[in-house]
């Protein structure tokens, strides 16, 4: 697994656009940078072959929607919430902005579709921002962004049924709560930095 979240298609742009900006398209997923200015960033520039490039941004909904949500879920007792994804291992829920949908309202409904906790995003911490770029030049820059909150259990049970939960393209293997988060964890270290920087 990588801790590239790029390379394991968590989620991007589908066109070029200033770090500040909105999606390209126009659409209302705000960049939190234009009100907080005390975010952690992580800026990346990649390179894909243009053949990949393409599919990416014709077949995968995070590229074509252009921002993801995740969630540091935190129950009363500060333990964080984990999933088990068949196509990640363990990681934080989050998932695509839908078209007009804030990001805090993606994080929320994500971190129910995939364990059934119902939790209220408290703010956001920080942006992993990279672009992509085709070898060749062939394709458009595509901007990827990642947009993690913290957010507090208001119902802290998880879903009894795993089978319900996650999406046609996602399976839930499991979900838990941790006193720390995983060692094996979805994003590796920068993952780890902005859990840290959320609990202190």
């Amino acid at each position: 697994m990588s801790d590239d979240p790029a390379a394991n298609a968590a989620g991007a742009g589908a066109g070029r656009d200033d770090p500040a900006d909105g999606h390209p398209d126009g659409r209302p997923a705000r960049d939190p940078r234009r009100e907080h200015d005390d975010l952690i960033v992580n800026r990346v520039e990649s390179t894909r072959p243009p053949g990949e490039l393409r599919r990416l941004r014709a077949d995968n909904e995070a590229i074509r929607e252009g921002w993801v949500a995740a969630g540091v879920v935190l129950d009363p007792a500060d333990r964080v919430l984990v999933v088990d994804l068949a196509d990640r291992g363990w990681a934080l829920p989050g998932g695509t902005a839908l078209p007009d949908e804030p990001l805090a309202a993606t994080v929320e409904r994500e971190v129910r579709e995939e364990s059934g906790v119902v939790a209220d995003a408290v703010r956001p911490h920080a942006v992993h921002d990279e672009t992509i770029a085709a070898a060749d030049g062939s394709v458009p820059e595509t901007p990827f962004r990642v947009v993690h909150f913290e957010l507090r259990a208001r119902k802290p049970a998880v879903a009894d049924d795993l089978a319900a939960l996650g999406d046609d393209d996602e399976t839930v293997r499991a979900v838990e709560w941790r006193e720390r988060l995983p060692e094996e964890i979805y994003g590796g270290d920068w993952t780890k930095r902005v859990y840290e920087r959320i609990v202190g």
